[in-house]
């Protein structure tokens, strides 16, 4: 990710509340904690930061509705906090975050001064903005945090190229950047006065890069000296190859940095570190920002308080520089505005290395004015019009395409080669040439979402190991089947050509004959290549044998012509299954929809119905007031039945009849009286219906609740609960101790009474129904020993003598 990304996470990290991982915080805040624009936060460091998985936001309203900010969750501190691991990097103390808030505070904080609380001082870069602010803030973190006590960084070991030092390597390996880079992060800093670096090429041990803030917080100046050798050197240092005082230091703890020894030899930085690994030096971490402003009066260390002062605006603050080319041209002579320009080389000056462009002074254009031309002035680098547009067109025709350049207008147009988006740097790899052609960043976006598609439809059939392999291979075949003709539409190719899978057969695994799985050949294309030709040998052998000593060609001939018309024959039978399976499908769906159109007018209908009992039309079958009505009927006899079942004797019809009678007039009375009381108040007719269930409800369940009761004290009841008490208690040998022993048994005599009960309930209610004749009596029960008895008088079915006397055992032992 960029440096402003980075800083950002280490920001919320150090501002997370102690016990949460939520974070309220504006984006103007954050950029002036990253030294941004409120403008880049929100279109750069938040976007990024939400694709990376790092933080999710919310907005985060006032009580009075407006937005006051953004709710920041950092996901990582969430996910380390709720592992519990003690031993995870970001499971940080109160104390280790309060370190690290005033760290980051006295290095880069914005600054406040509120007006009931403590002044907080703005950090050694807080005034720094801009380009590159956030790289410059990340770099002084890093190295604050290697610094030993006495303000020196422990610098990388190994050997840099020429002009560059171990400190830009140092500051090149913290923020994974180009040495060059490194040495650009420097020099700003220098130039800042937050860092003292001594690169001495050439000398051992005599590079330095010191931190002076971080000596005076430890009380330790850090005073240089000019030594002999031109270099500078620490006071109170030795001056041998350690660099340490009072044989305390690298070599006194064990950190002398070897370059060599015996049967090896350390290569430098640059070879060490792979070049796929860093950043060029103008990129976005790596911006040049030695406060040069876009505008031509702000200049040097001022261009800052320039470029706002003229009202110039400047470029983002996020934006990367131009890359830097070499000296193209040697300034002589004095520095004139009369051309036009602001500066003019000397006349003859001559060739251009190759590192600008080397076709740049190929040709002279013929339209170039005889004054441009005595100025020395030649080449589209420099400046000057395209005169003719015609004879440069021809010749980039005869040339060739060239990479990074597109016509537009009529005119050549020279772009950058666009990137590969992060993820898709191998699937896009045999490709790569042909993305860099693609010039509109939202066709770039489009294809690289098509590419992301194609790719998860690729993982679901072959799995997430192979699935960038198998596409990669895929769009490298199918540039191979251009046969060297240049790709005129890379967007309508990729899209149309290269990601399109080509199934042969009925396989899903199928890309053009071969599996995508095991890159062999599809076995399904096997089997209709075999029918195939099993159909081209059948139909030779029959013409061989009917055309018996024809001539070769008219035999040839005949076989073609017999094998096209099956072919023909084929196709027409296929079609015909083609029409008869759609004409299948069209009937299913008229049935589907007859079907939906006659459930749709029996909804209709019933929903339109009146209601049975008061005959409120469009009631759909019984309105909200009968309803009502029928629900409190039903609570009514439900708690009736309770009541019966509590105090009637339910063998005895007319003990059931007479109680049914007396507890349905005692609970109508009981009703009727409540909602007396409620219509006396004003209550409305809908309101009484909903009282008059909800008392009825109530009178249900405390019935049904004295039932119970009545049911658990009963003898049954509690001498299933003394059973299972007992046998519990039998088994206490199997607990720790007696008192866990008893406190199970108690458990499971009481799981023993509420199965008692509820077995006794069910039991009176279906006597209850018997005896009103609701329910049929149970058949009797099959005395199965007389039963048995019976059949063993019988005959068995092979004997086919009457049995008269006494039972045969085999019969017995049959029965």
């Amino acid at each position: 990710m960029s440096d402003a990304v980075r800083l950002a996470a280490v920001v919320l990290l150090a501002k997370a509340p102690a016990g949460s991982a939520v974070l309220r915080l504006r984006a103007g805040e954050m950029g002036r904690w990253l030294g941004v624009t409120e403008s880049y936060v929100d279109h750069t460091v938040l976007p990024d930061m939400r694709e990376a998985g790092v933080v999710e936001t919310d907005p985060w309203t006032e009580e009075s509705g407006r937005t006051a900010g953004l709710e920041w969750k950092l996901l990582p501190l969430l996910a380390a906090r709720e592992s519990g691991d003690p031993m995870h990097p970001l499971a940080l103390a109160r104390k280790d975050l309060a370190t690290l808030l005033r760290f980051c505070e006295a290095l880069f904080a914005p600054g406040w001064a509120p007006k009931d609380g403590p002044v907080t001082p703005p950090g050694l870069l807080a005034a720094r903005r801009g380009r590159g602010a956030a790289t410059d803030r990340l770099a002084l973190l890093l190295l604050a945090l290697q610094t030993r006590p006495d303000g020196r960084v422990r610098l990388v070991g190994g050997s840099v190229k020429d002009g560059r030092g171990r400190a830009d390597a140092t500051v090149a390996k913290a923020l994974g950047c180009s040495v060059d880079g490194g040495g650009k992060v420097i020099d700003r800093l220098e130039r800042q006065q937050l860092v003292e670096a001594v690169r001495a090429d050439g000398q051992f041990g005599k590079a330095r890069l010191v931190i002076p803030a971080i000596a005076s917080a430890f009380g330790r100046g850090w005073a240089p000296k000019v030594v002999e050798d031109g270099g500078e050197e620490p006071e109170g240092r030795c001056t041998c190859a350690c660099g340490s005082a009072d044989g305390e230091g690298e070599a006194a703890s064990g950190e002398v940095l070897v370059l060599s020894g015996e049967g090896w030899q350390q290569e430098s930085f640059d070879d060490v570190e792979p070049e796929e690994a860093q950043r060029p030096a103008a990129a976005l971490g790596d911006l040049d920002a030695d406060l040069q402003s876009d505008s031509p009066v702000a200049a040097g260390e001022d261009a800052c308080a320039a470029g706002s002062e003229t009202g110039v605006a400047e470029r983002p603050a996020g934006a990367p520089l131009h890359t830097h080319h070499p000296q193209v041209v040697s300034l002589g002579g004095s520095l004139s505005l009369d051309g036009g320009f602001s500066g003019e080389a000397d006349r003859g000056c001559g060739g251009l290395p190759e590192g600008a462009y080397a076709r740049e002074d190929e040709q002279e254009l013929a339209g170039t004015p005889d004054g441009a031309a005595e100025r020395g002035l030649g080449g589209p680098l420099r400046g000057e019009k395209q005169q003719d547009l015609a004879g440069e067109l021809r010749r980039t025709a005869e040339r060739g395409p060239v990479k990074g350049r597109v016509q537009q207008l009529g005119a050549p147009v020279f772009v950058r080669p666009a990137a590969v988006p992060d993820g898709l740097e191998s699937v896009l790899a045999p490709v790569r040439l042909v993305w860099e052609r693609i010039v509109r960043p939202a066709a770039r976006r489009h294809v690289a979402a098509a590419v992301r598609v194609q790719l998860g439809v690729v993982r679901g059939i072959v799995g997430p190991q192979g699935a960038e392999q198998v596409l990669a291979e895929r769009l490298e075949r199918r540039l191979d089947q251009q046969m060297g003709r240049p790709v005129t539409d890379p967007v309508g190719w990729i899209l149309g050509r290269g990601l399109v899978q080509r199934a042969w057969c009925w396989s899903q695994l199928c890309d053009e004959g071969r599996r995508m799985d095991t890159g062999g050949d599809c076995p399904s294309c096997q089997v209709l290549i075999g029918d195939r030709r099993g159909l081209r040998a059948r139909i030779a052998a029959e013409t061989c044998r009917e055309l018996a000593g024809a001539q070769p060609q008219v035999l040839q001939a005949e076989i073609e012509k017999r094998l096209n018309a099956a072919v023909t024959r084929e196709a027409a039978e296929r079609a015909v299954r083609r029409e008869r399976a759609l004409a299948e499908q069209e009937a299913r769906a008229r049935v589907v929809a007859q079907r939906r159109a006659e459930y749709e007018a029996a909804e209709q209908a019933r929903l339109a119905a009146p209601c049975v009992d008061c005959g409120l039309p469009d009631a759909a079958g019984r309105c909200m007031s009968c309803t009502q009505r029928g629900s409190v009927e039903r609570l009514v006899a439900e708690a009736v039945d309770l009541a019966v079942m509590a105090r009637a004797d339910l063998s005895d019809a007319a003990a059931v009849a007479e109680a049914t009678a007396l507890c349905t007039t005692d609970t109508r009375a009981l009703l009727d009286r409540h909602l007396d009381r409620l219509r006396a108040q004003g209550l409305a007719e809908v309101g009484l219906l909903f009282a008059a269930r909800e008392t009825a409800e109530k009178l249900r369940d405390r019935r049904r609740e004295s039932l119970n009761g009545r049911l658990m004290r009963s003898e049954r009841a509690q001498e299933e609960a003394d059973l299972a008490y007992d046998a519990t208690m039998r088994a206490a040998h199997r607990f720790p101790n007696r008192a866990m022993a008893q406190e199970a048994a108690e458990r499971r005599a009481d799981e023993a009474l509420q199965r008692a009960v509820a077995f006794l309930f069910a039991e009176r209610a279906r006597q209850l129904r018997v005896v009103r004749g609701e329910q049929p009596l149970r058949a009797a029960a099959t005395d199965w020993s007389r039963r048995c008895a019976e059949l063993a008088d019988h005959n068995l079915p092979e004997d086919g003598t009457e049995h008269t006397g006494a039972r045969r055992p085999e019969a017995v032992t049959a029965a």
